[in-house]
């Protein structure tokens, strides 16, 4: 009885003096590995089991130090009901389904006023945070997504080109993300043109004097419309992912404090802030979603080298290879599985750490499975994981791992 006494005697002084006990870490989310079905590109729910992200234990309203929390950064592009899902288009319902998974787990959603004060110690938050953020300028960010970030009162950022923002097709206009500021919307800069990775690369080769006058365009032109039509910017988010050294070296003096990536990570008190990591979460992929409000800390952690598993390597060509060493510009991940025999071509699935189930395509003749990365590679290595069943309902799973090295100059555009 005096021990029960002495260990509720310590839980009351915790909750008087306003701290938390760190809760028990949840189980990662495991790797799906079922069976494809066509024209169904989300996660297949294992029977019986709840794959919604568990509420821990925790005081959602306590402010800690600035070193105890995290934030989760997530990144949306475009939403339909009625058009085809794609990595960029998500369905509005399952946009709807994640903001009410946000508020059962009471994450707090921060605006991007918020997370600056609290990267510059002025301001003190919960352990476990959200800042969401839109790229583009997709007129459904006004007409699908902000109805549904208005009834749930959460905040985001909108990051925009300036060369989408006509309100032709489906870009939205100057007065709909005026209207949107006035709920909360924040405003950061996409750079004025939003080229691909290729261009960037081709106009960093032309050397040192042309590179610089390509930013003053594309990152300096930028800061100044969207400050002229919305109010100061100060924000900036890298089109495609890419950022060279030359690109953060040069950010501040167009008026930006902070900077945005697409390299999954939950981001702390000493993050980089012109390098801050970013979910992107894809309208095929419900996994990447999860990953970034779980908020286990074993969860966070990107690998720092390709692991080397002999057991579960493929029994098949694959490229990369296992365990060699490919480079940010890297493009492709393939493997060849004409040697396979019974092969369902439908139930192939491919998983790739910090992207989740990928949309891999398969040639039916050849069973050759190729995925197209949609963005540079920023982390140190990468985990392939392929599964796949035979006829006879056999399944089977491998997977491979490659380091990243950081990549050569090109001059090609």
């Amino acid at each position: 009885m005096k021990r029960l006494g002495l260990m509720i005697g310590l839980m009351v002084c915790g909750l008087v003096s306003g701290q938390y006990f760190e809760p028990l870490p949840m189980d990662p989310d495991p790797v799906s590995v079922t069976s494809g079905t066509s024209g169904n590109t989300s996660d297949t729910p294992r029977a019986s089991v709840d794959q919604t992200p568990r509420a821990e234990v925790y005081n959602p309203t306590a402010l800690v130090p600035a070193n105890q929390t995290r934030v989760a950064v997530l990144g949306y592009h475009n939403f339909s009901n009625s058009k085809p899902v794609t990595e960029m288009l998500m369905r509005t319902t399952e946009f709807r389904e994640q903001m009410e998974t946000i508020r059962k787990l009471q994450l707090r959603v921060i605006s991007m006023q918020e997370f600056l004060a609290w990267r510059q110690g002025r301001l003190r938050l919960p352990a476990r945070c959200v800042l969401i953020t839109m790229d583009d300028g997709w007129k459904s960010v006004y007409t699908d997504a902000f109805p549904i970030l208005q009834e749930y009162g959460y905040p985001f950022t909108l990051f925009l080109y300036t060369k989408y923002l006509s309100g032709r097709g489906d870009s939205m206009t100057p007065a709909m993300i005026r209207e949107m500021q006035k709920y909360g919307a924040s405003i950061g800069s996409h750079s004025t043109s939003h080229y691909y990775p290729s261009r960037w690369k081709h106009a960093e080769a032309q050397g040192e004097d042309f590179f610089k006058a390509f930013m003053d365009v594309e990152m300096g032109d930028s800061q100044k419309k969207l400050s002229e039509l919305f109010g100061a910017i100060n924000t900036y988010c890298y089109p495609g992912g890419f950022v060279t050294q030359a690109m953060v070296e040069n950010l501040p003096s167009y008026g930006y404090t902070a900077a945005f990536t697409v390299i999954p990570g939950k981001v702390g008190a000493d993050e980089d802030m012109l390098r801050i990591h970013r979910y992107m979460v894809f309208g095929t992929d419900s996994s990447i979603f999860r990953r970034a409000v779980n908020f286990d800390r074993r969860n966070d952690a990107e690998p720092t080298q390709a692991k080397r598993n002999s057991s579960s390597l493929p029994p098949f060509p694959v490229y990369p290879a296992p365990g060699s060493r490919g480079n940010e510009d890297l493009e492709q991940i393939s493997a060849q599985l004409g040697t396979i025999e019974k092969l369902d071509i439908r139930s192939i699935q491919m998983r790739v750490s910090g992207f989740g189930r990928v949309p891999a395509q398969v040639d039916p003749t050849t069973q050759a499975v190729k995925w197209n990365l949609p963005m540079r590679v920023y982390m140190p290595a990468l985990t392939v994981q392929l599964s796949w069943k035979t006829t006879d309902g056999k399944q089977t799973t491998t997977q491979w791992s490659f380091d990243i090295a950081p990549a050569t100059q090109s001059t090609q555009p």
